[in-house]
């Protein structure tokens, strides 16, 4: 998938397989076990989930289990028994890795946790699995220094790696431009997936006051994204007295992979290239761009501005850095990494909101200085924008590029000793006992529920900041159910995991 774990895991993988010293398994998030694609690549993928129709459909209720299962927590031991890796690297939020870490082996085999944290305050559940996993790395520099803090001196950082050979400058960027319409234009550009995180409303202001203040710009906004999910774009567009013929986007045929960047008009077309009906959208994580397709579309752009909430990397602020674009980024999170002084970005301002039931600290970007570093890039000479995108390419490359990426991994993989392979053997893997008893005379609900996902389902990770105590605390309270209710639920569902593993 064009996710950023999804292109990291790509990168990554491909790299160590290509220097022939290794044996690999890749578990698979989200993945049915008897899914053909896990056929396809050159190392063993096995998927985590049992194939299609074989969970209870109930489970869906509790998000912890179904969660749980989608990250792999049903056949983690299965897979790590039979396969006896010498080192495990689990990559993925926070809440998708945790719950291995209480595993018998996690200890025993080098193990490492590498995950994403965009906000502070950082989440509980992210420091008290700092203080339990010896090698835990962080992609942003950001969340590593508050970890550091807070005292967990031994948390480093190590980015996602980006595949950089695919992005680049072009020669025959005028020509691309003249192909789309864009000679004239001023085209400021934004690569992302369409979720709430990223700050289109505060974008989409950014733009209308630019283009009010620089009516002779012909500005442009390209929307890299799925106009299907996430904010309604061109509602928010009329709001900000924005022509929708001023908001292009990228359309892919999921058929015959042609793509075209024109004005927004409707989310699913006929292509003009194989003539098939209604195989055109606007690209999402499933039909996307390739990524010399995405090339060509930063190649496109005079400016790339990426306004967000918070991220864990963001990845496409470093390919459009590789196609030596100017990029304005909001400070926070790891945005905070690409405004240093060498990244050659210009910092956008931004205020502070708080995410409700997190607390999270967020960030609302200013418009008003989205405006202003616009208006710096338009009045540029060609000789400072290319400065600038120059020494922002060099910044991606020794920061982020797949060899250096992967070379810290081959670094910490070739120093882990090989495991002696007696700590698979029967006994060591954690037993599921439907039928163990649990504390009923534990006069608080959030404790009992505690110990009933502790002990009933070995989910030892779970605490009240979890979502499924959440949402069992919340019934409880209601007194839509009660304890026996929710006991007699996981019971069933222990007894239904234990029978998938047999």
């Amino acid at each position: 998938m064009k996710t950023g774990f999804g292109r990291n895991a790509r990168a990554v993988l491909s790299y160590l397989y290509k220097t022939g010293k290794y044996e690999i398994l890749h578990y698979c998030c989200g993945m049915n076990k008897d899914n053909v694609m896990l056929d396809k690549t050159p190392w063993k993928s096995v998927g985590c989930i049992p194939p299609a129709g074989e969970l209870r459909g109930k489970k869906a209720k509790d998000p912890s289990i179904q969660r749980d299962v989608n990250y792999g927590s049903l056949f983690i031991d299965e897979v790590v028994k039979d396969f006896k890796p010498d080192v495990y690297i689990a990559v993925q939020d926070i809440w998708g890795v945790d719950f291995a870490v209480p595993k018998q082996w996690f200890s025993k085999i080098t193990s490492c946790i590498w995950t994403t944290l965009d906000s502070l305050p950082i989440l509980p559940s992210a420091v008290k699995t700092a203080k339990k996993v010896n090698n835990y790395w962080i992609w942003s520099n950001f969340a590593t220094q508050e970890l550091r803090r807070l005292g967990h001196e031994h948390v480093k950082t190590v980015r996602g790696a980006v595949e950089c050979t695919y992005f680049k400058r072009l020669k025959n960027r005028n020509e691309l431009r003249n192909k789309f319409n864009l000679k004239d234009n001023f085209v400021i550009g934004f690569v992302f997936r369409n979720q709430l995180r990223k700050s289109v409303p505060n974008l989409l202001e950014g733009f209308s006051l630019f283009k009010l203040a620089h009516p002779n710009a012909k500005a442009k906004l390209l929307l890299h994204t799925s106009f299907e999910e996430g904010w309604g774009i061109p509602k928010l567009a009329k709001e900000y007295d924005i022509p929708i013929e001023d908001i292009l986007t990228t359309y892919v045929c999921a058929k015959c992979k042609h793509y075209e960047v024109q004005p927004y008009t409707k989310n699913v077309l006929d292509c003009k290239k194989c003539e098939s009906e209604k195989t055109v959208k606007t690209v999402n994580i499933g039909t996307a761009a390739t990524e010399a397709q995405l090339n060509e579309v930063y190649n496109l752009m005079d400016v790339y501005c990426h306004p967000f909430t918070s991220g864990g990397q963001e990845i496409p602020i470093q390919e459009a850095k590789l196609t030596e674009l100017v990029t304005l980024v909001t400070n926070y999170s790891c945005g905070v990494d690409s405004c240093v002084e060498e990244a050659a970005s210009l910092p956008l301002e931004w205020s502070e909101y708080r995410e409700q039931g997190t607390e999270f600290r967020k960030a609302s970007t200013k418009p008003e200085s989205i405006l202003e570093q616009l208006r710096k890039v338009y009045n540029m000479t060609d000789e400072e924008r290319t400065k600038m995108g120059k020494q922002a390419r060099k910044w991606v490359l020794l920061n982020f590029d797949t060899p250096v990426i992967g070379k810290q991994i081959c670094e910490f993989v070739d120093d882990a000793p090989f495991v002696d392979e007696s700590v698979f053997g029967e006994g060591e893997e954690e037993e599921i006992n439907p039928y163990i008893p649990i504390d009923n005379s534990i006069k608080e609900d959030k404790q009992w529920l505690t110990e009933a996902y502790h002990k009933i389902l070995s989910m030892t990770h779970v605490d009240e900041d979890d979502d499924g105590h959440k949402y069992w605390m919340e019934l409880l309270e209601s007194k839509k159910n009660s304890r026996q209710d929710v006991e007699s639920y996981f019971r069933q569902t222990a007894i239904d995991n234990k029978n998938k593993k047999r």
